[in-house]
Parts: structure tokens; C-alpha cells; sequence
């Protein structure tokens, strides 16, 4: 295969696994069509892009969104289809017209129903249990009444929205978020439920696998030793975990899942790796991954390869955010990144970083869509995600 011959159009492209993903692409030789829902998102002016497209909104004009994935595979030629987040929800459930349009197109995500096996949380945690794989106890609430007194089964408890991402819709009485939002601020209802855990302590990981029919052809399991207010991790350093990678076996066989797949874990001091969520998409694993291994992975998959303990990435912006934020934490943050490689700055390809600061202007739009008048702690990750997401709601 010449390395000229795919024709990527990759989806979502402000996520830093996006930047991430647009770079390696670009850097193999592949080429690569960029596209978000604005213009200054920063993996579209990624070097490794040779062309950047500006799309409708996935979750609020499905169809507008689905007809200009259309054309735009029609009019440059695209032979993969790689979404970067839940966009890949509106993509699988219109999959026919695709396929209808552009036979010939590589749709590299599973089914729609396959997709939202693993998406909702409920859902999830029950599919884990029936293969075997540890996941915390849990109640399902579907009511505010019913969800006070899951809170009452555990001294320690840790609540989420089933459809929540982002380390967004969450509720606990332990940890760095606890008393952050309160029970009374949050309405479970049958087709938008919450999960009540115990909570358990130890430390939090992640895997990200590459899988073709079933089989995972490249992983990497992560840590994240520095997260932004807590919630999403801002370095990112691979470990050995065969648990991991038994786990995302597992899943990957059991669903016959064709695409890029996430989870999160909670690892114990035992070693248990009790399974958390599964991001049916890419996520920060594929930045310790090398722009060969992901390129084999996607186009010329072998044997299995697993991401070496010892890489490192980060988001250079958000380290430093944080340090100016904290300045008590300037030297702990030093520490944590040394060594660390940029996801938005890589070596020659420095725009994405000029747009992850331009691309704030977005903030604007997120506050005028849901009415803003305040700054809220949750508002610098719920931006990254309110026009791209799914809550479970039927799709047009």
C-alpha cells in the first residue's frame, strides 16, 4: 500500500487526541481532511492536515451534519472516516446513508447499537459483570428519592450521570470533588439515570486500543499524574497493565468492535482493575503511541503491539494554567512533566497550540447556548463538548 493512498476525514477535531492523531496521520505521509464545528479548532490547522472544513453542529442539526460529511467524502476523495468523539453516535446512526452514498468509504466505528452498549454507564457496568470483568457494587436510580438513599448504602459513595463524560455529573461525600454539587441539584429519571457506587480508593487509569473485527491490534494503559481541577488529566505517562489489555480483549471480542475504544479503571491496592467507563472513541493513549505503531494499526494491522511503561505527553497550556492557578503546585508540576513531549506543540507543527488559545472563543458560544451568567469550575471542560455530545436522547 502506498502511503499516499488513504483520504482521512477525521471529525471533532478540537480534542487534543485529535491534534494528536491529525499529527501522526500527517507525519506518515496520509492525507488528511480536518473537520469541527469552528474554524479556529486546533487540530484542524495541525501541519498534519492538508485541508480543514467547518461542519454543522452533530448534536443539535444532525441531518445538516451527516448531508456535509457526505459531500465533503465526495468532494475530496475520503476513503476513512475517523470520528474523534460522541459525533461518532449521529455518524453510526446514519451509517446506511453513508455507506449508500460512498460504498467504497472505511466507516472505522462499530454499529450504532454496539456504540451504545458501552456508552451508557448502566448499561455498561452490567455487560462487565456478565463477562467476568470487576466493577464496583452499584445501584441504578432513576428518581431524586431513589438516588438520596443509594447514597445511604455506603459510608463513601460516588454518583454519575449515565450519560456524563468528561469528569462532568458527578456526585460524592469523598475525594477532591466531594461537595461539589449536591443531590438536590440533580433529577435522575428513567431515561436519564444515575449510577451510586461505593468508593473505592486507589489509583485511576486508562487503556486506548486500536481493534479490527474483534481484535485489538495496538494498546497502550496510561496514568494521568496531573489532572485539570480534578477531572481530566493534563500529563499522561504509559504503564505495564496486562489487566488491562485483558480487559479491552474481552470487550473487543465479545462486541466484534471495528474502531478506536477507551476505558477507565480503578486500581486497587490488590491490583484489581475495576472497570469504571469505556469511551467508544479514541482518547489520550493514543498520544504515548508513535506515529508508526498508530499508522500500522490502522492500515496495516499485525500482530499485537503494546505502548512500553515510560512514555510520556502532555498539554503544555493546561500544566501551566494550572501552575498559574496554583502557584503552590509550580514545583510539583515541574516534576510530573519532565520529559514529557507536547501534544499541541510537536516538533515542527506549533499552530495547534495558537489555536487551543484561540479556540476559547468557543466558551462564547457554549455560554450563550445554555445562558451563562457566571463562571462555573466545570465550564472550561463542558465547553470542549456540548455541541458533539449524546445523552442518550433519540437521534433523528
Amino acid at each position: 500500500m502506498q502511503a499516499s493512498e488513504p483520504h482521512i476525514l477525521v471529525t471533532t477535531s478540537r480534542m487534543p487526541f485529535a491534534v494528536d492523531e491529525i499529527h501522526k496521520l500527517g507525519e506518515t505521509g496520509r492525507d488528511v481532511t480536518a473537520a469541527d464545528t469552528f474554524r479556529a479548532a486546533p487540530g484542524s490547522h495541525s501541519r498534519g492536515a492538508r485541508r480543514h472544513l467547518v461542519f454543522p453542529a452533530p448534536t443539535q442539526q444532525t441531518t445538516a451534519f451527516v448531508d456535509a460529511v457526505i459531500d465533503a467524502i465526495g468532494e475530496h476523495g475520503i476513503t476513512w472516516l475517523l470520528p474523534m468523539f460522541e459525533e461518532v453516535f449521529y455518524l453510526a446512526r446514519h451509517r446506511d446513508r453513508i455507506s449508500a452514498a460512498h460504498p467504497d468509504v472505511e466507516l472505522f466505528f462499530p454499529d450504532f447499537e454496539t456504540l451504545a452498549r458501552v456508552h451508557d454507564k448502566v448499561g455498561f457496568t452490567a455487560l462487565c459483570r456478565e463477562l467476568g470483568l470487576p466493577a464496583a457494587e452499584s445501584v441504578t436510580t432513576t428518581s431524586r428519592d431513589e438516588l438520596r438513599e443509594a447514597t445511604e448504602k455506603w459510608p463513601h459513595w460516588f454518583a454519575r450521570a449515565a450519560f456524563g463524560r468528561g469528569g462532568l455529573d458527578v456526585l460524592t461525600n469523598t475525594g477532591p470533588l466531594a461537595g461539589e454539587s449536591s443531590i438536590d441539584d440533580v433529577s435522575p429519571t428513567p431515561a436519564d439515570p444515575w449510577l451510586v457506587q461505593e468508593y473505592l480508593t486507589g489509583a485511576d487509569r486508562c487503556s486506548w486500543s486500536v481493534a479490527h473485527h474483534g481484535e485489538i491490534v495496538l494498546h497502550s494503559c496510561y496514568e494521568h499524574p496531573l489532572a485539570i481541577d480534578d477531572r481530566g488529566g493534563i500529563v499522561f505517562q504509559s504503564v505495564d497493565s496486562p489487566e488491562s489489555l485483558a480487559a479491552a480483549r474481552t470487550i473487543a471480542r465479545e462486541l466484534n468492535w471495528h474502531g478506536q475504544i477507551s476505558f477507565d479503571y480503578l486500581v486497587t491496592d490488590d491490583g484489581v482493575h475495576h472497570m469504571v467507563e469505556c469511551n467508544p472513541r479514541p482518547t489520550a493513549g493514543c498520544t504515548v503511541a508513535s506515529a508508526e505503531e498508530f499508522d500500522a494499526a490502522l492500515f496495516d494491522p499485525g500482530d499485537l503491539v503494546v505502548v512500553p511503561a515510560g512514555r510520556k505527553k502532555m498539554i503544555k497550556a493546561a500544566v501551566l494554567r494550572d501552575a498559574l492557578k496554583h502557584p503552590s503546585h509550580l514545583r510539583r508540576n515541574l516534576a510530573v512533566a519532565k520529559g514529557a513531549g507536547g501534544v499541541y506543540d510537536q516538533p515542527g507543527d506549533h499552530l495547534p497550540l495558537i489555536y487551543s488559545a484561540l479556540s476559547l472563543q468557543h466558551i462564547l458560544a457554549y455560554r450563550k447556548e445554555l445562558g451563562l451568567d457566571r463562571n462555573k469550575r466545570e465550564e472550561l471542560m463542558a465547553t470542549q463538548f456540548f455541541d458533539v455530545l449524546w445523552d442518550g436522547t433519540t437521534i433523528a
